[in-house]
């Protein structure tokens, strides 16, 4: 497509024009300037003209705003297009190929060449000036007209005749060249005119000339419309096959075939997720039963090992109880039974100290029930009766080597009873929570 624009653009623009810069610019403002210079020379006397030399300063003031404005006309400017041609085929070129839009199997420039011929042209030339140099040129004219009047005017003081004759020439004089500053604003702005218009006119007849060269290049509504609908038609066509295909009996009964297949094989995928939800949640269920009611023998052990403990407390104050009241009927009878007192009292120190430690296996063990709890009970056990059997072997000993103490004898009595009574209470409750375990 590139290549296809580079060879239409290259064969349809115009080449580079011949016209100079600086000629055209020699052409608008040579008239001017020779018309000056021919007031300039009646100021100077050399051709019998009369000029007032207020008269040439006003007119050299406007030759040389018109010398300014110059750069600005239309056909100036319409020359610099023309000079700039190879850079104006680039650049549409460049506009041309930025702005493709593919409709149909055609692609072309969906922006306007106007909007590029604008864009391009702007800083050509001053717009502003152009707008007002044709009523500039006459204003400035008259303005002269009006100074030099009023530079020329006498001041009418004369007493005689002659005087007054002598300064109504001399103003007459003034008001005839005055009026040489009004013709040439308004020749400057005539001459203004004619280059504009003119320029215009070249500007405008190059501007359709590149625009019909370039119309292949760029999209109009109505074709942007045509080729829209065409492609739509195109596409229900298609559309149209499609559906006659898809209608077809035996196209339609394998489709209808392949349908039901799968959805078969997705309800039974179905079914399987459903059965596999129920056994899920029966499951579910179950662990949240067995984790409950894990929760509750949890709870019922450790309340039975704390009453343990407050028992085995119990147990351990009794016996320092034993241990103290003994010792204190013991103190009488020191000389006589030292041997079997010490033997006593170290057979009750060792079942407070396995009582005490008693105490600290079944602190330990509430800490990890399942892994220590037969360990504990047989130890237990192990203790008790054997420091129950000590204690009854030394307490024998002491009966047959003290006959005269019968209270203390009996106040032991009890206390042993009550320790024996309470320790197999204990050994009772740690065997019945190890069974409902």
């Amino acid at each position: 497509m590139e290549n296809k624009n580079d060879s239409v653009l290259d064969i349809a623009l115009p080449e580079n024009s011949n016209r100079s810069l600086f000629g055209v610019y020699v052409k608008i403002v040579a008239v001017p300037v020779l018309i000056y210079l021919v007031f300039l020379a009646g100021y100077f006397k050399i051709i019998d003209f009369k000029v007032e030399f207020h008269s040439i300063a006003m007119m050299g003031f406007l030759l040389v705003l018109a010398l300014i404005f110059a750069r600005h006309s239309a056909e100036y400017g319409c020359c610099l297009f023309e000079d700039r041609i190879v850079k104006f085929k680039s650049g549409l070129k460049e506009y041309i190929m930025s702005h493709l839009m593919v409709v149909g199997n055609r692609k072309k420039s969906n922006a306007s060449f106007d909007g590029f011929i604008d864009e391009y042209t702007r800083d050509m030339r001053n717009d502003n000036y152009a707008s007002v140099a044709a009523g500039v040129f006459p204003m400035l004219g008259i303005l002269g007209t009006f100074i030099s009047i009023a530079i020329s005017m006498p001041a009418f003081s004369s007493s005689d005749i002659n005087s007054l004759e002598s300064e109504i020439a001399q103003l007459l004089g003034g008001v005839g060249t005055a009026f040489y500053v009004s013709i040439f604003g308004i020749f400057l702005a005539l001459w203004w005119i004619y280059f504009e218009k003119k320029g215009l006119s070249r500007y405008q007849k190059l501007v359709f000339k590149y625009k019909n060269a370039t119309k292949n290049f760029f999209w109009d509504k109505d074709e942007i419309s045509q080729n829209l609908m065409q492609e739509l038609i195109s596409k229900n066509e298609k559309v149209a096959n499609i559906f006659e295909t898809s209608l077809n009996s035996e196209f339609s009964k394998n489709l209808s075939r392949a349908m039901i297949e799968k959805f078969d094989a997705f309800k039974s995928m179905i079914d399987l997720e459903k059965e596999s939800f129920s056994l899920s949640l029966v499951q579910i269920e179950k662990t949240n039963e067995f984790l409950s009611n894990a929760s509750k023998i949890t709870q019922e052990l450790n309340q039975r090992y704390e009453n343990t403990i407050v028992f085995m407390d119990n147990l351990i104050n009794n016996t320092n109880l034993v241990y103290q009241k003994l010792s204190k009927h013991l103190e009488n009878s020191a000389l006589s039974s030292a041997q079997n007192y010490s033997k006593i009292e170290e057979v009750i120190s060792n079942l407070v100290i396995e009582l005490r430690g008693l105490e600290n296996s079944l602190k330990e063990t509430n800490l990890d029930i399942l892994k220590n709890q037969n360990v504990a009970m047989e130890n237990f056990k192990t203790s008790i009766a054997q420091g129950l059997g000590e204690f009854k072997s030394a307490f024998k000993e002491e009966i047959v080597a003290s006959t005269d103490n019968s209270d203390v004898i009996e106040e032991l009595r009890r206390s042993l009873a009550s320790i024996d009574k309470e320790s197999k209470d204990i050994i009772k409750t740690i065997e019945k929570t190890k069974n409902e375990n």
